[in-house]
Parts: C-alpha cells; sequence; structure tokens
C-alpha cells in the first residue's frame, strides 16, 4: 500500500537492532537484512516524529558512496517514517524506495504518517495478542501440572460451608474416596468415611477449627466407598470474610503408601538394630566428618577400644598412614555420586598399637533431600589369615629368592616318580642345560652316570637286602625319613664331568611325601685343595718336627744362660752387700728374675703352638700388669714416664699367661719408646668389662699415629711409623696374633702428637672374691 500511495518500487517495515536492520515485511525486494551501518533507517529514527526524505542519495554526501546506492538495489530516492512505541521508543520505520529520484507531495508525506501510526499498532496489538496466548498456555501448563501433581501425590483440595455444611471437592479428593465424580456430599456424609475408632479425630478437629480459627493437620484409618482400607491426611484452615469465618478450605491426601513405608522402614530399623548389635563382624556408623557414630561390640573388640572411647575418635586417627589416602580417595568417589560404596583392604591401630588387617565395606545413607545421614561401616577381621598371607608369602619370596641367588649350586626338584619339576639357575649353569629342556621331561639319571648308580645300588642292596635301581636309588633313603648327603658325579650336557656333594630331602604335604630335593654343590676345587692340603700337611710335619727340636736346643741354651746370671746375682748380693742394698741393683735383680720366667714362658709357647690345642687359663691380671711395670720401672724414670696402673685386682681374664706377659711387655715398652719430649709422658693402664669381654687399655699421650696414612698396615710385619733406633716392626704383629689366637681382638685409637689409645679385648669369667679378702 505504501509503495502505491508514494508510486515507488519498494516499500519496507523495517525493525533496527544493535548491529542489523530486519524486514518485518518487505515488497519489491527479496532480502530480509542489512547491516545497520548501511541502513538508511537507522537515519531516519534520529527523527522519531518526521518522515526522513532524501530525494536523490547520489547527491547527498551521507549517502553518496553507501554500496546501497552505488550497488544493489540502486537506493536514489528514500522516505522513511519513524515506528514509535507509546513510550516514545522508535523500534523501526515504515519506508518507501526508489531506484530513481523523486519528490512525494503533502498529501503522500500525511499517509506516509498515517501507515506508520497503523502499523505500530498493529505491532502493539500483535504484541499483547502474543502475550496474552503466552499466559493462557502458562494457564493451561500451570493448571495441568497442579491436576498431575494432585493426581501423583495422590491430594486433594476441599471447602466446606461453615454455616449450610455443603463441601466442594476437586477430582483427587473423589478419587481417594473412590466414588462418582457427580455425587453430593456434605460434611456428616463425608465423616462417614473416616474409621469408626478415628471419627472423633477429624470431628474435635474441624469443630476446633471452626471455634477457634486455628488450622489442623491430622492422620486417621479411612475406609473406600469400595471397602478398601486407607490412611487419608487431612488439613485445614478457616477463610474469613467480613469478620466471620464463613468457609473451611484444605488439603485432602491419600498416605496409604507413605504409611506402608514408614512400618517397613520402622521394622527394617528395628531389624537392622538387632543385627547391628549382633553381628560376628565389626559395623559401624559414621558422619561425613569420619567420626564414630555407633558402634558394635564385635568393632569394639577387633580394635580393643571401649564404646566410648571409640565414638571420641574418628577413623582418621586409627587408620595406618599407609592406607588412609585411598581410603579418602574412594570415601570422596562415595560423596560425589562416582560409586554406590567400595571395598578395601586395609590396617587399623589397635589401642595395644599393633596392626589389625581387615576387610572394610562402605556404604552410605540419604535422606530424602539427597543430604548424607551417615556411612555404614562393616569390618571383617583378616589379622589371623593375613598374618598368615605374610608369612607364606615371605616363605615363597625366601625360597625364591635362595634358588635365584644360588647361582653355584644345583637345586633340582621333582615328583614323586622323578620328573623333574624344578631346575634352578645353578643348575642351567654347571650343568649346561636350559630349565624348559628337562622339566616335566626327564629324571636326573640323565646327569648322572650309569655305572656310579649301579655300583651305589649294589652297595645298597649289600647293606640293606633291598634292591632298588634307576630313580629310586637317589631317594632310597629320603622315602625313610633318613637325610642322606653324599659325593655323586654329574655328566653335563656336553659330556663333561665334575664332583659334586648332593643332599636329598622328601617334600611332604600334611606328612605324606609330595616330591624330593636335591641340592648338589660343585666339589671340584674342594677337592683340588683337598689334595694340597694333605701334600702341605706332610710338609708341615716335616717342618713341625724340625722347628720342635730348633725350639728345645734356644729354650734348653737360654735356661743355661740365664741360669749363670742368677748364680751371678746371687754372689754379687753375697760378696757385695752393700750394692745390693741400692735400687739398681734391685731392678736388676728383678730382671733377671724376669729374664727367667720368659724364657720358661717361651718353652710354654714353643709347646703351645705345637701341641694340638691347649685351653685358655682364668687369672688374674693385676699382678701380671705389676710385674712387668716393675721390670720397666728403670727405664720409664729414665725417660721421665708415669706409669699408671689402674686396674682392680679381682680382674680375671682368660689367657694363655706367657702370651698375656708378653702383650703387655709390648705395649708398655712402645708407650716409653714413643713418648714425647715436650710434655710430662705418662702410660695409663685400665680395663672396662662388659657381659663377655674385659677390656684392656694402654693411654699414652706420646708421639701418636697417623691412622689415616698407616691405619691399615698397622698390625702388618715389619711396618714402623717412627723413627727410632730400636724400631723393629715385629712387636705389634706379634701382638695382634697372640691376642686373637685367645679369642679377643685390638683396636686402636690415635691423633697424631696427642696420645694413642690400644685397647684388648679378652674373654673373662667370674673368680671367687674370697680370694682376695
Amino acid at each position: 500500500m505504501a509503495a502505491q500511495i508514494c508510486e515507488t518500487k519498494i516499500a519496507l517495515i523495517s525493525l533496527i537492532t544493535n548491529d542489523k536492520q530486519w524486514f518485518l515485511s518487505h515488497h519489491g525486494i527479496k532480502e530480509r537484512e542489512t547491516p545497520k551501518e548501511l541502513a538508511f533507517c537507522a537515519h531516519a529514527i534520529n527523527q522519531p516524529e518526521n518522515v526522513f526524505i532524501v530525494e536523490d542519495a547520489r547527491k547527498d554526501k551521507r549517502f553518496q558512496d553507501n554500496p546501497l546506492v552505488t550497488g544493489y538495489p540502486t537506493v536514489i530516492f528514500y522516505a522513511g517514517m519513524p515506528l514509535v512505541t507509546e513510550n516514545g521508543f522508535p523500534l523501526g520505520t515504515i519506508c518507501v524506495i526508489d531506484d530513481n529520484p523523486k519528490k512525494l507531495s503533502e498529501k503522500q508525506i500525511n499517509s506516509l504518517k498515517l501507515l506508520a501510526k497503523q502499523a505500530i499498532k498493529l505491532l502493539e496489538l500483535r504484541k499483547k495478542t502474543s502475550l496474552l496466548e503466552e499466559q493462557n498456555n502458562t494457564l493451561k501448563k500451570t493448571n495441568f501440572l497442579f491436576n498431575e501433581s494432585q493426581r501423583i501425590n495422590k491430594i486433594g483440595a476441599w471447602e466446606l460451608d461453615i454455616k449450610t455444611g455443603s463441601v466442594f471437592w476437586t477430582d483427587e479428593v473423589y478419587q481417594i474416596h473412590e466414588v462418582a465424580n457427580d455425587l453430593i456430599f456434605d460434611k456428616t456424609k463425608g465423616i462417614e468415611f473416616y474409621h469408626p475408632d478415628d471419627r472423633h479425630i477429624i470431628i474435635n478437629a474441624l469443630e476446633n477449627t471452626i471455634n477457634t480459627g486455628e488450622p489442623f493437620d491430622v492422620q486417621c484409618r479411612f475406609i473406600t466407598a469400595k471397602n478398601n482400607f486407607k490412611w487419608v491426611r487431612s488439613s485445614g484452615k478457616v477463610l474469613e470474610e467480613n469478620g466471620k469465618r464463613t468457609k473451611l478450605f484444605g488439603t485432602f491426601q491419600d498416605i496409604t503408601e507413605i504409611k506402608e513405608r514408614q512400618e517397613k522402614l520402622r521394622v527394617s530399623e528395628e531389624t537392622f538394630r538387632a543385627n547391628f548389635e549382633q553381628a560376628a563382624i565389626g559395623m559401624a556408623l559414621l558422619n561425613e566428618k569420619g567420626q564414630w557414630l555407633k558402634v558394635n561390640k564385635r568393632l569394639c573388640k577387633i580394635l580393643g577400644y571401649t564404646k566410648d572411647e571409640l565414638l571420641k575418635l574418628t577413623f582418621q586417627d586409627i587408620t595406618f598412614p599407609n592406607d588412609l589416602e585411598t581410603d579418602l580417595i574412594l570415601l570422596e568417589e562415595l560423596i560425589g555420586g562416582k560409586r554406590d560404596g567400595y571395598t578395601m583392604e586395609k590396617r587399623y591401630f589397635h589401642k595395644n598399637g599393633e596392626i589389625v588387617y581387615v576387610i572394610l565395606g562402605v556404604s552410605m545413607v540419604k535422606d530424602e533431600n539427597g543430604k548424607i545421614l551417615y556411612f555404614i561401616s562393616q569390618i571383617v577381621d583378616i589379622t589371623t589369615q593375613k598374618t598368615f598371607e605374610i608369612q607364606l608369602a615371605n616363605i615363597i619370596a625366601y625360597n625364591q629368592a635362595l634358588l635365584d641367588a644360588s647361582t653355584q649350586v644345583a637345586i633340582i626338584g621333582t615328583d614323586t616318580k622323578g620328573i623333574i619339576t624344578t631346575f634352578n639357575e645353578g643348575a642351567e649353569q654347571l650343568l649346561g642345560y636350559d630349565a624348559e629342556e628337562l622339566i616335566n621331561k626327564q629324571t636326573p639319571e640323565l646327569i648322572h652316570i650309569q655305572e656310579e648308580v649301579e655300583a651305589v645300588a649294589q652297595n645298597l642292596l649289600e647293606e640293606t637286602g633291598e634292591k632298588t635301581d634307576g630313580f629310586d636309588v637317589f631317594v632310597h633313603n629320603a622315602k625313610k625319613g633318613k637325610a642322606e648327603t653324599k659325593e655323586w658325579t654329574y655328566k653335563r650336557k656336553d659330556g663333561s664331568t665334575f664332583p659334586v656333594l648332593l643332599s636329598v630331602t622328601a617334600i611332604k604335604q600334611k606328612k605324606n611325601i609330595s616330591g624330593f630335593l636335591g641340592i648338589a654343590t660343585d666339589i671340584t676345587q674342594m677337592k683340588q685343595v683337598e689334595r694340597e692340603i694333605l701334600s702341605l700337611l706332610e710338609i708341615a710335619e716335616s717342618q713341625n718336627e724340625r722347628l720342635k727340636n730348633f725350639a728345645y736346643i734356644v729354650s734348653h741354651n737360654l735356661r743355661s744362660h740365664s741360669g749363670g746370671i742368677s748364680s751371678l746375682m746371687e754372689l754379687i748380693e753375697s760378696e757385695f752387700p752393700d750394692f745390693s742394698q741400692t735400687d739398681y741393683f734391685d731392678y736388676l735383680k728383678k730382671s733377671s728374675i724376669n729374664l727367667s720366667e720368659t724364657i720358661k714362658h717361651l718353652t710354654e709357647v714353643v709347646q703351645i703352638n705345637l701341641s694340638a690345642k691347649e685351653k685358655l687359663e682364668s687369672v688374674f691380671l693385676k699382678p701380671f700388669i705389676d710385674k712387668n711395670t716393675s721390670s720397666l720401672m728403670s727405664v720409664a724414670k729414665k725417660q721421665n714416664i708415669r706409669i699408671i696402673n689402674e686396674v682392680k685386682k679381682e680382674t680375671t681374664i682368660k689367657v694363655i699367661p706367657a702370651y698375656l706377659d708378653s702383650i703387655i711387655m709390648n705395649f708398655m715398652t712402645n708407650a716409653i719408646k714413643y713418648s714425647s719430649k715436650e710434655r710430662d709422658s705418662f702410660v695409663k693402664i685400665q680395663t672396662e668389662e662388659t657381659a663377655k669381654h674385659v677390656i684392656l687399655k694402654f693411654i699414652d699421650n706420646g708421639l701418636g699415629i697417623d691412622l689415616n696414612k698407616h691405619g691399615h698396615k698397622l698390625f702388618g710385619m715389619y711396618k714402623t711409623f717412627h723413627q727410632h733406633e730400636d724400631s723393629r716392626g715385629i712387636g705389634l704383629f706379634i701382638t695382634k696374633n697372640q691376642i686373637e689366637s685367645m679369642n679377643g681382638k685390638i683396636e686402636v685409637e690415635s691423633e697424631v702428637n696427642i696420645g694413642t689409645t690400644f685397647k684388648i679385648y679378652f674373654e673373662h669369667e667370674k673368680i671367687d672374691s674370697q680370694l682376695f679378702c
């Protein structure tokens, strides 16, 4: 119509948005939209009360370069009247367009304005119609949902006229009563449906509400028109009109299913409570924080806590740390709905600190709103089974480790018929076979020399009168429960042979033999060593005999010279009595006596070294130290060294006396020999006792030894560590060997220019202290 009035080729009703121009109605053009920045209408709405006219866009600087002017649809002429709402808001325009310049008459302009008003009225009418339809649909939907809600929840609405007693019921109330919807009821007839024993409840509720205005909400038993039993819930309140209570209204609901569920729940809870308390497994209820809410007797027994003690704890408090993370992760997944429950093996700490192994099962209970009420934990104590399982695993691992580690030992297992079932790595290395070549295929006869087997079978026949052959030769004694270790000759895959020491035992299960196990050690080197030892023994016996003769000669000659010195000392003592009273003569005499004893001990040493074995003697330690102190006193004074003997007189040790004398003398002379000239020197002798040893300590403040440099060769033969004219490097070597021959050991602590402490460990045993009384 606009195109006809204005005599144009194109007419549009357009709506302007943030970025586009939409054509709600169009004539003479197919397009439905253009960008807002190109739209003439975007300029027209800026003058909402006037018609926006462009007579020749090619001459208008605002539009002469516009693609809609220079190209399709060649907008040369444009006239648009804004479409303005009642609130003064411009929505778009009604416009006319032509590809030739034009000029509208006053009548055409007024007609365009009139069309714009009609168009906006039509738009607003359409909007209101749409809104009304939407509200009507919403109402229908609400009504449908209301009716469906009543049906699903079995709940209806009612109204009672207090004055007349007449009632109004919704459809669902009729359904609950099981009567037709067109039947008319009043208050009295409605009450008759209630169970006789419950009618007073509804009557009293209605009267109280009418009289007081207080609402009511009651649950009663109910008999329908079809004589079906139900539970109903009726609630109501007063409606006041002009200050008077004129009506009651409320709801009426069939709660039979709810009541049945409640009854089932009550029975279930009572059953659960009984099962919970009397269960043979541990059971508990916990909250989301892991706190114990309720625990049964069995769980208290498993964990060692009383009920009150457990309720003060959380499961985290008594869970073994390494199991806690897994438990919490599974619990989080349960809470998050990723699982319905979970089962895991875990460890708890018993009250006494021991570990309890359990199988834990956890489930979750929620209320009707999905809120977590509590968790149910079922706990089975598997500590005994787990202990056995761990022991078995350790045994299996240990046995496997033995098999794998025994690379120099052949371990071959068989069944009762002799078929090989086990062939370890050691057997593979020694015999050259792969395990898979023999297992379940061969018997040990393959690796034995047939002639040797027959010879052993013959010996068994002669010894026992029993005839054996083949595999039975190897297990004859094992079958009778006798352990047997015997030398055999094994034959390798390449045909070469070697000697072994083979032990065969029976494998038993519940006292019945289920197989046999043979463990063989290659004794090739042992046989070689045995031959070499026999040869060396012959040489040693010859050398020992010569050494014995030499020792006898040396001992005899030394005794002769020592006797001469003793006789000379006696002669001096009688001829020069004054000299014999001096300290020097006394030291000389004691040295002579000590020399005689040393020669005696030397003779004993020779006898001990040449004898097969001699028992150690229990002796008092202090007299030996006193004796050596006397012998070295003159040397010590000359070196200005104090000798401090702190050994208790009751201290006893187990030694060879001659060795002990030598050890004490060597350490004391070393302390004197290597004393420091820069300070007052001393050698202190102490003891310390342990359960098995007496530790004899020689402590000095002498030159000391650089152990980082010399520690590894300290006790070597002919090793010296200081520049001293008397150093020979033999003393510590001999001393260490003497100590070790008496089941002892020696340790040293030293620091250069600070001093040295030698610790000698001797066996000891108590001697009756009454000997010192």
